[in-house]
Protein backbone atom coordinates (compact mmCIF):
# COMPACT_ATOMS: atom_id res chain seq x y z
CA UNK A 1 0.00 0.00 0.00
CA UNK A 2 2.92 2.32 0.78
CA UNK A 3 4.64 1.26 -2.33
CA UNK A 4 1.10 2.44 -4.21
CA UNK A 5 1.01 5.77 -2.67
CA UNK A 6 4.59 6.75 -3.59
CA UNK A 7 3.84 5.14 -6.82
CA UNK A 8 1.13 7.68 -7.03
CA UNK A 9 2.59 10.18 -6.07
CA UNK A 10 5.72 9.77 -8.57
CA UNK A 11 3.50 9.53 -11.95
CA UNK A 12 1.50 12.98 -10.51
CA UNK A 13 4.95 14.69 -10.69
CA UNK A 14 5.83 13.41 -13.79
CA UNK A 15 2.48 14.60 -14.98
CA UNK A 16 2.53 18.03 -13.48
CA UNK A 17 6.24 18.35 -14.81
CA UNK A 18 4.48 17.00 -18.36
CA UNK A 19 2.21 19.46 -17.82
CA UNK A 20 4.46 22.39 -16.88
CA UNK A 21 6.57 21.97 -20.09
CA UNK A 22 3.73 21.68 -22.62
CA UNK A 23 2.43 25.12 -21.48
CA UNK A 24 5.73 26.87 -21.79
CA UNK A 25 5.41 25.51 -24.91
CA UNK A 26 1.98 27.24 -25.88
CA UNK A 27 3.14 30.63 -24.59
CA UNK A 28 5.77 30.48 -27.10
CA UNK A 29 3.22 29.98 -30.17
CA UNK A 30 4.59 33.07 -31.72
CA UNK A 31 8.37 33.32 -30.38
CA UNK A 32 10.39 33.30 -33.43
CA UNK A 33 12.82 30.29 -34.01
CA UNK A 34 11.21 28.40 -30.62
CA UNK A 35 11.91 24.74 -30.71
CA UNK A 36 9.11 23.01 -28.60
CA UNK A 37 10.44 20.37 -26.21
CA UNK A 38 8.66 16.87 -26.31
CA UNK A 39 7.73 15.36 -24.03
CA UNK A 40 6.75 11.08 -23.78
CA UNK A 41 5.65 9.17 -20.39
CA UNK A 42 6.82 5.81 -20.92
CA UNK A 43 7.40 1.70 -18.81
CA UNK A 44 10.63 1.58 -17.44
CA UNK A 45 12.61 -0.80 -19.38
CA UNK A 46 10.22 0.06 -22.75
CA UNK A 47 13.43 1.26 -24.49
CA UNK A 48 14.18 4.49 -26.91
CA UNK A 49 11.68 6.56 -28.05
CA UNK A 50 11.74 7.29 -31.61
CA UNK A 51 9.62 10.48 -32.92
CA UNK A 52 8.18 10.28 -36.36
CA UNK A 53 10.05 7.20 -36.99
CA UNK A 54 13.21 9.37 -37.78
CA UNK A 55 16.47 9.76 -35.16
CA UNK A 56 15.80 9.44 -32.02
CA UNK A 57 14.45 12.45 -30.12
CA UNK A 58 14.40 11.71 -26.51
CA UNK A 59 16.66 10.75 -24.29
CA UNK A 60 16.67 7.91 -22.83
CA UNK A 61 15.16 8.27 -19.23
CA UNK A 62 16.69 6.79 -15.71
CA UNK A 63 16.51 3.49 -14.49
CA UNK A 64 15.37 4.34 -10.77
CA UNK A 65 15.61 0.90 -9.40
CA UNK A 66 16.36 0.42 -5.03
CA UNK A 67 17.56 -2.68 -3.88
CA UNK A 68 15.04 -4.60 -1.23
CA UNK A 69 16.32 -4.69 2.20
CA UNK A 70 17.48 -8.18 3.27
CA UNK A 71 17.07 -9.57 -0.96
CA UNK A 72 20.36 -9.36 -2.01
CA UNK A 73 19.73 -10.56 -5.61
CA UNK A 74 15.98 -9.27 -5.83
CA UNK A 75 15.48 -5.38 -7.56
CA UNK A 76 12.26 -3.99 -6.47
CA UNK A 77 11.40 -1.23 -9.34
CA UNK A 78 10.22 2.21 -7.33
CA UNK A 79 8.72 4.32 -10.17
CA UNK A 80 7.32 2.39 -13.07
CA UNK A 81 7.06 5.62 -15.58
CA UNK A 82 9.71 7.58 -17.46
CA UNK A 83 9.73 11.01 -18.69
CA UNK A 84 11.79 11.59 -21.29
CA UNK A 85 12.19 14.50 -23.17
CA UNK A 86 13.89 16.40 -26.05
CA UNK A 87 13.84 19.62 -28.05
CA UNK A 88 12.39 19.30 -31.34
CA UNK A 89 14.46 20.43 -34.23
CA UNK A 90 11.71 20.09 -37.26
CA UNK A 91 11.74 23.80 -38.79
CA UNK A 92 9.24 26.37 -38.14
CA UNK A 93 7.07 27.58 -40.51
CA UNK A 94 9.03 30.92 -43.03
CA UNK A 95 7.47 34.10 -43.29
CA UNK A 96 8.21 36.95 -45.41
CA UNK A 97 8.76 40.07 -43.56
CA UNK A 98 10.47 42.69 -45.43
CA UNK A 99 12.63 43.85 -43.18
CA UNK A 100 16.49 44.24 -43.72
CA UNK A 101 17.47 42.70 -40.28
CA UNK A 102 15.53 39.71 -40.52
CA UNK A 103 17.24 36.75 -41.51
CA UNK A 104 15.42 32.96 -41.42
CA UNK A 105 18.21 29.95 -41.90
CA UNK A 106 16.82 27.61 -44.40
CA UNK A 107 18.36 24.35 -43.94
CA UNK A 108 19.70 23.11 -40.77
CA UNK A 109 21.95 25.72 -38.26
CA UNK A 110 21.94 27.71 -35.59
CA UNK A 111 23.21 31.57 -35.42
CA UNK A 112 25.39 32.04 -32.68
CA UNK A 113 25.03 35.02 -29.88
CA UNK A 114 27.64 36.79 -27.46
CA UNK A 115 26.17 36.93 -24.26
CA UNK A 116 26.57 37.22 -20.87
CA UNK A 117 27.21 33.84 -19.92
CA UNK A 118 29.25 32.75 -23.32
CA UNK A 119 27.81 31.26 -26.44
CA UNK A 120 24.76 30.76 -27.18
CA UNK A 121 23.29 29.35 -30.22
CA UNK A 122 19.43 30.75 -31.60
CA UNK A 123 16.64 29.76 -34.70
CA UNK A 124 15.44 33.46 -34.64
CA UNK A 125 16.97 35.50 -36.70
CA UNK A 126 15.17 38.96 -35.56
CA UNK A 127 17.58 40.99 -35.63
CA UNK A 128 18.17 45.05 -35.28
CA UNK A 129 21.23 47.54 -34.99
CA UNK A 130 22.06 49.32 -32.30
CA UNK A 131 23.84 52.60 -31.54
CA UNK A 132 27.49 51.08 -32.32
CA UNK A 133 26.06 49.62 -35.23
CA UNK A 134 25.98 46.23 -34.57
CA UNK A 135 24.00 43.38 -35.61
CA UNK A 136 22.09 42.70 -32.30
CA UNK A 137 19.44 40.07 -31.08
CA UNK A 138 16.13 42.11 -29.66
CA UNK A 139 17.69 41.34 -25.78
CA UNK A 140 20.59 43.13 -27.06
CA UNK A 141 22.76 40.10 -27.63
CA UNK A 142 25.60 40.39 -30.51
CA UNK A 143 24.88 38.32 -33.29
CA UNK A 144 28.69 36.73 -34.00
CA UNK A 145 30.27 36.43 -37.83
CA UNK A 146 32.81 34.00 -38.18
CA UNK A 147 35.61 37.25 -37.22
CA UNK A 148 33.30 38.35 -33.97
CA UNK A 149 30.62 40.74 -33.78
CA UNK A 150 29.00 42.18 -37.37
CA UNK A 151 29.23 46.06 -37.34
CA UNK A 152 27.31 47.15 -40.23
CA UNK A 153 28.96 50.73 -40.62
CA UNK A 154 27.92 51.92 -44.24
CA UNK A 155 25.12 53.78 -45.81
CA UNK A 156 23.48 50.34 -47.09
CA UNK A 157 23.72 46.19 -46.43
CA UNK A 158 22.28 43.16 -47.12
CA UNK A 159 23.00 39.46 -46.73
CA UNK A 160 23.69 37.02 -48.95
CA UNK A 161 22.21 33.07 -48.94
CA UNK A 162 25.38 32.03 -47.95
CA UNK A 163 25.04 34.02 -44.91
CA UNK A 164 28.11 36.71 -46.37
CA UNK A 165 27.30 40.22 -44.70
CA UNK A 166 27.55 43.02 -47.90
CA UNK A 167 27.82 47.23 -46.55
CA UNK A 168 28.09 49.26 -49.17
CA UNK A 169 28.61 46.57 -51.74
CA UNK A 170 31.92 45.50 -49.81
CA UNK A 171 31.91 42.71 -47.22
CA UNK A 172 32.61 42.72 -44.13
CA UNK A 173 31.98 39.41 -42.66
CA UNK A 174 29.84 36.04 -42.42
CA UNK A 175 27.40 35.32 -39.95
CA UNK A 176 28.54 32.59 -37.88
CA UNK A 177 25.95 29.00 -38.40
CA UNK A 178 26.83 26.42 -36.72
CA UNK A 179 25.02 22.74 -35.84
CA UNK A 180 25.75 19.94 -33.43
CA UNK A 181 25.84 16.39 -33.73
CA UNK A 182 22.96 15.84 -31.68
CA UNK A 183 20.93 19.34 -31.23
CA UNK A 184 18.34 17.76 -29.26
CA UNK A 185 20.44 17.39 -26.64
CA UNK A 186 20.15 21.33 -26.65
CA UNK A 187 18.93 23.29 -23.60
CA UNK A 188 16.39 26.30 -23.52
CA UNK A 189 17.31 29.53 -22.14
CA UNK A 190 15.49 32.87 -22.11
CA UNK A 191 13.01 33.25 -24.81
CA UNK A 192 14.32 31.10 -28.24
CA UNK A 193 18.22 30.89 -26.82
CA UNK A 194 19.61 27.73 -26.65
CA UNK A 195 22.33 26.39 -24.94
CA UNK A 196 24.66 23.20 -25.92
CA UNK A 197 25.11 20.93 -23.84
CA UNK A 198 28.47 20.06 -21.77
CA UNK A 199 31.27 18.45 -24.06
CA UNK A 200 29.06 19.33 -27.50
CA UNK A 201 31.38 21.80 -29.43
CA UNK A 202 29.72 23.76 -32.14
CA UNK A 203 30.69 22.97 -35.52
CA UNK A 204 30.94 25.71 -38.13
CA UNK A 205 29.44 25.00 -41.41
CA UNK A 206 30.62 26.06 -44.44
CA UNK A 207 29.18 28.31 -47.13
CA UNK A 208 27.91 25.69 -49.45
CA UNK A 209 25.84 24.11 -45.97
CA UNK A 210 24.48 27.60 -45.05
CA UNK A 211 21.36 28.41 -47.15
CA UNK A 212 19.98 31.83 -45.22
CA UNK A 213 17.16 34.59 -46.92
CA UNK A 214 17.10 37.99 -45.59
CA UNK A 215 13.48 39.47 -45.33
CA UNK A 216 12.01 36.21 -43.58
CA UNK A 217 12.04 35.18 -40.43
CA UNK A 218 11.31 31.41 -39.11
CA UNK A 219 8.72 31.36 -36.59
CA UNK A 220 8.05 28.55 -33.68
CA UNK A 221 7.55 25.23 -34.48
CA UNK A 222 4.99 24.57 -31.61
CA UNK A 223 1.70 23.32 -33.07
CA UNK A 224 -0.98 25.07 -30.75
CA UNK A 225 -3.74 22.42 -31.27
CA UNK A 226 -1.84 19.21 -31.04
CA UNK A 227 0.16 20.93 -27.74
CA UNK A 228 -3.42 22.02 -26.57
CA UNK A 229 -4.57 18.08 -26.67
CA UNK A 230 -1.29 16.63 -25.46
CA UNK A 231 -1.99 19.33 -22.09
CA UNK A 232 -5.51 17.99 -21.29
CA UNK A 233 -4.37 14.09 -22.31
CA UNK A 234 -1.73 15.21 -19.08
CA UNK A 235 -3.97 16.71 -17.04
CA UNK A 236 -6.45 13.58 -17.32
CA UNK A 237 -3.77 11.63 -15.99
CA UNK A 238 -2.88 13.79 -13.26
CA UNK A 239 -6.70 13.63 -11.54
CA UNK A 240 -6.36 9.84 -12.11
CA UNK A 241 -3.56 9.68 -10.33
CA UNK A 242 -4.84 12.15 -7.65
CA UNK A 243 -7.62 10.17 -7.27
CA UNK A 244 -5.37 6.94 -6.41
CA UNK A 245 -3.32 8.41 -4.26
CA UNK A 246 -6.80 10.06 -2.52
CA UNK A 247 -8.11 6.18 -2.06
CA UNK A 248 -5.11 4.31 -0.97
CA UNK A 249 -4.63 6.84 1.89
CA UNK A 250 -7.97 6.98 2.58
CA UNK A 251 -7.70 3.00 2.59
CA UNK A 252 -4.23 2.93 4.97
CA UNK A 253 -6.24 5.08 7.40
CA UNK A 254 -9.04 2.77 7.70
CA UNK A 255 -6.36 0.29 8.41
CA UNK A 256 -4.79 1.95 10.92
CA UNK A 257 -7.71 3.19 12.77
CA UNK A 258 -10.09 -0.04 12.61
CA UNK A 259 -7.54 -2.75 12.79
CA UNK A 260 -6.63 -2.74 15.91
CA UNK A 261 -10.15 -2.40 17.09
CA UNK A 262 -10.73 -6.27 15.99
CA UNK A 263 -11.09 -8.45 19.09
Amino acid sequence: MIRSLNTAEKAMHIQQTRIDTLANNLANVNTSGFRQILTRVSELGTGKIKNAGSEDMLRDGLNKLKRSPGLADNWVQTNPLILSQATDMRRGPIVSTGRQTDVAIMGSGFFALETAGGERYARSGSFTINSAKQMVSPDGHKILGEGGPITLDGESFSIENDGSVMVDGSKVGKLKIVDFSDATKMEHQSGSLLKAPEGMEPQVLSADQVVVAQGHLEGSNVNPIDTLVSMITAQRAFEIQQKVLTTEDDMLSKSVNKLPQVS
